[in-house]
């Protein structure tokens, strides 16, 4: 005896692990037989012409005898080689390989003794058909050894080869190397090109006849490495996939398949002698579009590729059309940033500094600073409802109207008049100079304006937007200002301390026609900040979902500042560094204004 043999210990009982891998082998050879006897019955069954019908039908009833017992073989190595709640003593073992050499000796006997009637046809010479032929007969001779290794209890001798993983226990190969994640009809003309890969050369050869007379493209590769340089090299439309491969197996090619940003989206079937629901999940968990066991069904094999295929063109076509979308919107944002003033406004003994930033690639917020005829200056921040293009569309209407009627509207009548019936919340005027009054009085009528517009035109759209818009005489730091539901913005003097808040003076802007909105009015002293933000800031969050706040945002405006432009920095750091990996909710927009010397 074999001295290896020798020091093989008894096995008096078999693991699920190894049955597994059994019945993997037993069925490789089967799927050979049955997947090339089926495509020579095609081949006989696709001629016309009667004689030849006649000359093909005693090879095509050979060919069926084949096809018949083959699917009898199948179906008693999975009754047989069954998983679960099985006895696999050694005595039982042998009973279930006695029993499948009964039904497989026939199948044995049928393939040799016809495979050398057929060959001896003189109709049937062609080379790609004897070459098939061939490979039936091939297949047969390994299942009839492999069943008499079985029989001797000989397939757990080791052998030479270290990459040869055929006689590892599957279970074992799967939870060392590839631990389990816990995570969380009418028939269309589709081709594509299939990249095939398998270790068996029959296999492979298989699945490239049958593809191949399906119309699709198909290359193979002979092992997990292979495949992976393939796939880096060229462009695949599907992927089939064998499990268990020497050096790199299906799992890890896989794996690495699924973690490239750029080829992550190839549907991958795998295909496997394997078919444990463990193995099919853990597949499925890493990325795989589906499973098929071997010898697998024709039929369902077309099936799920096509399903595949099709899932792939439409996903191809979205992100076509994603990325279409996405060049519409970026020139939406460029026109959008147009609208905004591409510098802050320069004024003698003034500093403004802003910040803008969108959630998306257009936004509903905007800020807006620009000078009157006479030299006053305005002062808008606002957000309009909702986020995206909708929001957008409305942001880029209400900074044009707030710019158009704050020039063109003018109150007609007698100045004392006006100013006497339009008086500031709470103080009346206390600008010394009533043409200043009454400069600011008419530019703030563009707020009511612009609110009967877009009540009138476009309330059943329900959008609106909260707004502040201030007028400020650079001259005397008059400020006079309409707070539309907007937040509140801070008055700061140069040591932090808050001297008041610009609160609400009315509704949101076109929620409804003919709303009123009052106005204040009020000086800024040299050193004084005003600080606006719109609730982008305070509402940003962390990744752990924690908003900024206003306690944070207070903080930081609570200390002494000399520069309006490193005050919103740093409140532009501070809420960025909050934010961190988590996605911006929502716009961030900041305007602040200080006087200096």
């Amino acid at each position: 005896m074999d001295e290896t043999i020798k020091n093989i210990p008894e096995i008096t009982q078999l693991n699920s692990s190894i049955i597994a891998n059994l019945r993997h082998d037993l069925r490789t050879p089967i799927n050979a037989i049955l997947g090339y006897s089926e495509m020579l019955l095609e081949d006989l069954g696709n001629v016309e012409e009667e004689r030849a019908i006649a000359l093909n039908q005693p090879i095509i009833e050979k060919l069926s005898s084949i096809q018949k017992n083959g699917k009898e073989v199948l179906a008693t190595i999975n009754q047989l080689l069954k998983q679960e709640n099985q006895d696999y003593s050694k005595d039982n073992f042998s009973q279930k390989i006695s029993l499948l050499r009964q039904k497989t000796d026939p199948l044995i006997s049928t393939i040799l003794h016809n495979c050398q009637i057929i060959k001896t046809n003189q109709n049937h010479q062609q080379e790609d058909f004897l070459k098939d032929l061939e490979r039936i007969h091939k297949s047969s001779i390994r299942l009839k050894n492999f069943l008499t290794d079985l029989e001797r209890f000989e397939f757990i001798i080791p052998i030479e080869n270290p990459q040869d993983i055929s006689n590892i226990p599957i279970q074992e190969f799967v939870d060392t190397r590839h631990p389990k994640i816990n995570k969380p009809i009418d028939k269309k003309n589709i081709t594509g090109h299939i990249l095939a890969v398998d270790d068996n050369e029959n296999n492979r050869d298989l699945l490239h006849s049958q593809l191949t007379r399906e119309g699709y493209t198909v290359t193979t590769a002979i092992d997990g490495k292979q495949a992976l340089e393939m796939i880096s090299q060229q462009d695949y439309d599907l992927i089939l996939l064998d499990l268990l491969m020497p050096e790199i197996d299906g799992y890890q090619v896989l794996e690495t398949l699924k973690q490239d940003d750029k080829k992550k989206h190839i549907p991958v079937i795998m295909i496997s002698a394997l078919d444990e629901m463990d193995n099919v999940i853990r597949c499925i968990e890493i990325g795989a579009e589906d499973y098929l066991p071997k010898p697998f069904n024709k039929i369902l094999l077309r099936a799920r590729i096509e399903a595949s295929l099709e899932k792939k063109i439409l996903r191809d076509r979205e992100m076509q059309y994603l990325q279409k979308i996405n060049k519409e919107l970026e020139k939406g944002r460029e026109v959008q940033l147009n609208f905004l003033p591409s510098a802050p406004l320069k004024i003698p003994n003034w500093e403004i500094a802003t910040f803008f930033k969108p959630a998306r690639q257009v936004a509903g917020d905007f800020y807006d600073t620009f000078t009157l005829p006479d030299g006053n200056v305005v002062l808008v921040l606002a957000d309009v409802c909702d986020k995206g293009v909708g929001a957008a569309l409305f942001m880029g209407l209400f900074r044009s109207l707030i710019r158009i009627f704050s020039h063109q509207h003018r109150l007609q009548g007698d100045i004392n008049n006006i100013l006497a019936t339009h008086q500031p919340l709470g103080t009346g005027w206390i600008g010394e100079d009533t043409q200043t009054n009454l400069t600011h009085l008419n530019a703030l009528q563009a707020v009511s304006i612009t609110n009967n517009y877009i009540g009138n035109n476009h309330g059943d759209l329900g959008m609106f937007a909260t707004m502040f818009m201030g007028v400020l005489n650079p001259e005397n730091g008059l400020l006079t200002y309409i707070n539309g539901g907007h937040e509140s913005l801070y008055v700061k003097d140069s040591q932090g301390h808050t001297k008041q808040l610009l609160k609400s003076t009315g509704p949101a802007v076109g929620m409804m026609p003919g709303m009123k909105f009052n106005f204040k009015q009020f000086y800024l002293e040299i050193g004084d900040i005003v600080f606006g933000n719109t609730d982008g800031v305070t509402d940003a969050r962390s990744v752990d979902k924690e908003f900024f706040r206003s306690k944070r945002l207070e903080e930081l405006l609570d200390k002494p500042c000399n520069s309006v432009t490193d005050l919103v920095n740093t409140v532009k750091d501070r809420v960025i560094e909050h934010i961190g990996e988590a996605d911006q909710f929502d716009d961030l927009t900041m305007l602040a204004v200080r006087r200096i010397p």
